[in-house]
Order: C-alpha cells, then sequence, then structure tokens
C-alpha cells in the first residue's frame, strides 16, 4: 500500500503552540533545579505541625528569589550543628524588635504573635526566655508546635544567613499538596 494517496496530517497551530509552552515550562522547571533556584527537601520533624509535617516533601525558593518577612516559613542551617541538616521553622520577629513571653505567650514588640491562620500557641513552662532585642542581621524563628519545636526559644536569635531559602509548596504527599502559608 503506498503513502501517495494519503493526505498528509498537518499539526495545528495550537497544537504547535502548546508542544511551544509545554517544552519552555519543563526547561524553566529544569534550569531553576539545576541553579539550586528551586530545592526540594524533606520535613524531618514535626515542630512546624500542623503546618508542616514529618515526611512532607517540599519546595524551597533559594538564592535571589526570596526576601525573608515576618511570618515566613523557611529552611535554615541548624544552628547548634551548621552544616548538618536544615531545619523548617517560621520567622516570628526581625532585626530591632523585641521578643518575651508572658503569660505562656510569646510577645513581639508587646503584641501577641501567633502563626498565621493558627492562631496564638502556648508556650510550655518548661521553656523559659528571657527578654531579647535583636540587633541587624538577626531573626527569631519558631516552630508552629511550641510543645515539640527546637527554637530561638532554645538557642536564642540566628543570623539571617543561616537562612537557605523560604519554604514555598508542598508537592508530597498528595493529599497535602499546596503552599505554604
Amino acid at each position: 500500500m503506498s503513502d501517495e494517496g494519503k493526505p498528509k496530517r498537518k499539526v495545528s497551530r495550537l497544537r504547535y503552540a502548546t508542544s511551544i509552552v509545554v517544552l519552555v515550562v519543563c526547561l524553566l522547571i529544569y534550569l531553576s533545579f539545576a541553579t539550586q533556584w528551586i530545592a526540594s527537601y524533606e520535613v524531618i520533624s514535626n515542630s512546624m505541625a500542623p503546618t508542616l509535617q514529618k515526611g512532607d516533601r517540599v519546595l524551597v525558593l533559594q538564592g535571589c528569589g526570596f526576601k525573608v518577612k515576618v511570618g515566613d516559613v523557611v529552611a535554615l542551617e541548624d544552628p547548634q550543628f551548621p552544616g548538618t541538616f536544615l531545619m523548617t521553622k517560621r520567622v516570628a520577629a526581625m532585626a530591632g524588635q523585641t521578643v518575651e513571653l508572658d503569660q505562656h505567650y510569646l510577645l513581639v514588640d508587646g503584641v501577641e504573635w501567633a502563626p498565621p491562620g493558627i492562631g496564638p500557641r502556648a508556650i510550655p513552662d518548661d521553656r523559659a526566655f528571657t527578654r531579647t532585642t535583636l540587633r541587624d542581621g538577626q531573626v527569631f524563628v519558631l516552630g508552629d508546635n511550641t510543645e515539640t519545636s527546637e527554637d530561638s526559644l532554645d538557642f536564642g536569635p540566628v543570623p539571617i544567613e543561616s537562612i537557605r531559602g523560604k519554604v514555598i509548596f508542598i508537592y508530597w504527599p498528595w493529599r497535602r499538596m499546596g503552599r505554604v502559608r
């Protein structure tokens, strides 16, 4: 049977454009990981529950693409064991702000602090902390799960340089997939 009698199928312009867009998106994703602009990490504890849970796999925006602000969930080097592993915490205060405990609640500049969308979390009695004003280049980080978290209440403010990136998205497990707030 000869192919001469069959009409040649043309690729529609829409299909062609869609293929190009998919290719460009895949290339951008590849380059984001290859240049370490975006990285993937596994959460290793429940210190950020309910926001992040042990075993969650997250995408972290690194490099020049992010600016840290109060309320952000960040990946940072463990100040007690530098260079060994990363921890995930929420930025509660930045340079110039005063942090203290009052009636089992954290106050930042005299105002009760709470993780966005979660509400105030009581700090257990065994987590004593003295009033501190953060110096330039320091941040105060807390886990959303104040009962199990090792955070700035234990090791004090951390240098902003220890922050590797901003946690932006949970991609595994599928049932928890979504933006990190």
